[in-house]
């Protein structure tokens, strides 16, 4: 008996009338709204799909959110699909319901949510796999062979490409991909189709599939015993998972004390209950090391998503999520949204870091959005950190989630010792050197001994301010309201916010003075600094200047584990995650980088990276030192960081935020306007200011901040004035806000309306 027809066709055939309701990829005021379409009787639609549409004289992409038999618009007004881009929907259920929840939670449009989960080749109006051709030989190698030789006196160039095929087979590929063998200088795919035509081989179109981490790259490797720390941990999850309903786990551990070992045994248990897992990390520059753990501890597929892949490569491996080829997922702040079938954990490492916030809309905050996706599908949300949020904090300390520590280091290490330079004393002293006497020997030692250090600085460039001594002006970007940053590297004044570059000055743009200095330390004069006083020593620097090819961060940690450098400078890359047996000596060149940002969030962000640097030395046999250099040594937040402090750090920062209304003690919207026509921003701050503060009277605890310049007051050429919500209620203030931004969006295109809730930085 042949298998009933599905839904959508048996209707089909029954002639009943269908409707598509497809969100258009179109991010304006107006289109922020389902759009109906006709669905012609042939087509099977099922909601996920990507369709094209017409969209007034356009073809365009639109996703299909619904199937309906009834609409209000007039039959005569509904268009027909053009056609299906997919054999299949690219968007699970539950994934599109997130994207919902996202657009609302972030004042954003539903389009731009469906855009952040979805990988960008899916954006275009063709289809998301085009198949390859593959050569496959329809005879053995011999007669392959017998060809060629027969074949090179009257058909060189087909004998040639029988030569090629041959030593594609001889190096194990079965079915050689016909683009790879064609590019030896004079073969052509003609001469392949000839050798079809011959019976000797067949061109075969296959889906190739674009895989960066191949399975076979990876020695398996068992997992670990747990200690008795991770033992406890791991029973945690492990409850929560049996328990089969959403549960929230903040797991504190000291750098070093083996959190990565819990995450796979609990991936283990996600998948031996036949549920899927994510695994998320902070930053680029540890997917390295985590895939090859992962890889090699699960024996089985686990697929990758991060911006450092080709767009074609993170086009398949997201394919190879959506169709269950890949229960595991490891990736970086987008891999939240990853379409994992029956989901049961997400494990976000280093939960702490303002990485996870999406700085361009949707401005989502990857641990919210977890935390919904868990909670929606009756999973586990495992967070993990040496310092955890303060948000996490206070959660855990309210009882709103369970709190496991883990206090000791994996074979009971010391944490190292820390010294603290007051670099005060030094400047008194005469010493105006970038690295301390103290630091200096202690690097001498460290390379004495045949060991690996890290020298921190969160400051990329070699000069961070080019400085006129007679008008005191800086050389400054013309398009944002930033000081230029000398980079050695290209010999180039850039800006780090806009990239405009220019040659550098000996004269003051704005009074002509020769007086012309270079001031401020970044990670290039660390570098160069340290090749200088130590030249014999394989010194290397990971930055957002060293890392932009690809594979530059894998490159880099492979050569520093691998013992290949004994120096590596660098920023934030290099502060979180990284286990390196070889570093007893790690020196922090900066302490107070971010410690006087206007931000709420500086002292907490100066203690996490404090501590997670200092965790990066000592983990193997020897013991490690760390060398803070810091002109602030009395601040709370370096104190509690040199002491590994994190109960005295937390008491006296949730005091202090909950003072002031602050997260977590209340919610915060930032509204940044911004234009090129400084009066119409001004004008539209102020319309802005008087509307939400109309809908905010009466709302308990609701206030707005500003209108005001925002601390960046040009940005890219663009004038920028800002808006700060605060109270206790983030839905509040967010209807506060939604008709008036849509008023002034409506109103005129020459400002820009960017809302940013629960923002992350106030630049």
């Amino acid at each position: 008996m042949p298998d009933p027809a599905p839904p959508a066709a048996a209707e089909a055939r029954a002639g009943a009338e269908r409707y598509a309701e497809v969100i258009v990829d179109v991010a304006a005021a107006g289109t922020d709204r389902v759009f109906h379409y006709r669905i012609p009787p042939s087509m099977c639609l099922e909601p996920g799909f990507r369709v094209l549409v017409p969209f007034g004289p356009r073809r365009i992409v639109g996703f299909v959110t619904g199937i309906t038999g009834t609409t209000d618009v007039p039959a005569q007004r509904l268009r027909p699909v053009i056609a299906p881009l997919d054999h299949e929907p690219l968007l699970p259920p539950d994934v599109m319901d997130l994207c919902r929840w996202v657009a609302e939670t972030y004042a954003c449009r539903f389009v731009q949510a469906l855009r952040a989960a979805l990988p960008p080749l899916v954006r275009r109006a063709a289809p998301a796999v085009r198949p390859d051709l593959a050569v496959v030989p329809a005879v053995d190698r011999e007669q392959l062979r017998q060809a060629r030789d027969t074949l090179a006196a009257r058909a060189p160039r087909q004998a040639q490409a029988l030569e090629r095929l041959l030593e594609a087979l001889e190096s194990g590929q079965a079915a050689p991909w016909l683009r790879d063998l064609t590019r030896a200088e004079g073969l052509g795919s003609r001469h392949y189709r000839a050798l079809a035509q011959r019976g000797l081989l067949r061109l075969e179109e296959r889906v190739r599939p674009r895989d960066p981490y191949p399975e076979d790259a990876f020695t398996p490797e068992p997992l670990h015993e747990p200690t008795p720390e991770q033992a406890r941990a791991l029973d945690a999850v492990r409850r929560a998972l049996d328990a089969g309903r959403h549960h929230t786990l903040l797991i504190e551990g000291v750098t070093g004390s083996g959190k990565t070992e819990v995450y796979l045994h609990a991936v283990r248990e996600a998948l031996r209950r036949g549920r899927g897992a994510i695994v998320m990390v902070p930053e680029i520059s540890l997917t390295p090391q985590v895939i090859e753990r992962f890889k090699r501890a699960l024996g089985r597929p686990v697929a990758v998503l991060h911006s450092a892949l080709t767009d074609g490569e993170r086009l398949d491996q997201w394919l190879r999520i959506r169709r269950g080829e890949a229960r595991v997922v490891v990736g970086a702040r987008s891999a939240v949204f990853a379409p994992v079938a029956d989901l049961g954990l997400v494990i976000m490492d280093e939960e702490h870091s303002a990485s996870y916030k999406q700085d361009e809309t949707p401005r989502y905050h990857a641990r919210a959005v977890a935390e919904a996706r868990t909670r929606a599908a009756g999973g586990v949300l495992v967070l993990g950190s040496a310092t955890p949020s303060v948000e996490s904090v206070h959660r855990a300390r309210s009882g709103r989630v369970e709190h496991i520590r883990m206090t000791t280091r994996i074979g009971g290490r010391p944490l190292p010792r820390v010294v603290v330079v007051d670099m005060r004393e030094q400047h008194r002293r005469g010493h105006r050197g970038l690295l301390s006497p103290l630091l200096v020997q202690a690097l001498g030692r460290t390379l004495t001994a045949g060991r690996q250090a890290l020298l921190f600085l969160n400051r990329r460039g070699f000069s961070t301010i080019v400085l006129c001594r007679e008008c005191g002006a800086a050389v400054r970007c013309p398009h944002c309201e930033v000081a230029l940053t000398y980079h050695r590297a290209g010999d180039r004044l850039r800006c780090h916010y806009c990239g405009f570059s220019r040659a550098p000055v000996s004269r003051c743009p704005g009074c002509g003075g020769t007086a012309v200095g270079y001031f401020g330390t970044g990670t290039q004069r660390v570098e160069q600094a340290v090749r200088h006083l130590f030249p014999g020593a394989r010194v290397e620097r990971m930055d957002a200047d060293t890392v932009g090819g690809r594979g530059s961060h894998e490159r880099i940690y492979r050569a520093f584990r691998s013992g290949q450098v004994d120096v590596l400078v660098g920023t934030q890359m290099i502060a979180r995650g990284w286990d390196i047996p070889g570093v007893t000596l790690v020196g922090v060149v900066a302490a107070d980088t971010s410690l006087h940002l206007p931000d709420f969030r500086s002292a907490e962000r100066t203690f996490e990276l404090l501590v997670q640097v200092a965790g990066r030395a000592g983990r193997g046999d020897e013991p490690g030192l760390v060398v803070v250099q810091t002109y602030n040594p009395d601040h709370y937040a370096v104190e509690a960081a040199v002491r590994f402090d994190s109960e005295g750090f937390y008491a006296r920062e949730l005091a202090a935020r909950e003072a002031l209304g602050f997260p977590p003690f209340g919610a915060l919207v930032r509204v940044v306007l911004s234009g090129a026509d400084p009066g119409a921003v001004t004008a539209a701050a102020d319309t802005l200011n008087a509307a939400v503060r109309e809908r905010l009277e009466g709302a308990a605890g609701a206030e707005v901040l500003g209108p005001a310049p925002a601390p960046i007051a040009r940005l890219r050429g663009l004038v920028r004035w800002h808006l700060l919500l605060k109270g206790p209620d983030a839905a509040v203030l967010r209807h506060a806000l939604r008709e008036p931004v849509a008023a002034l969006e409506r109103a005129a295109g020459r400002v820009r309306v960017t809302v940013d809730v629960d923002p992350h930085s106030m630049l």
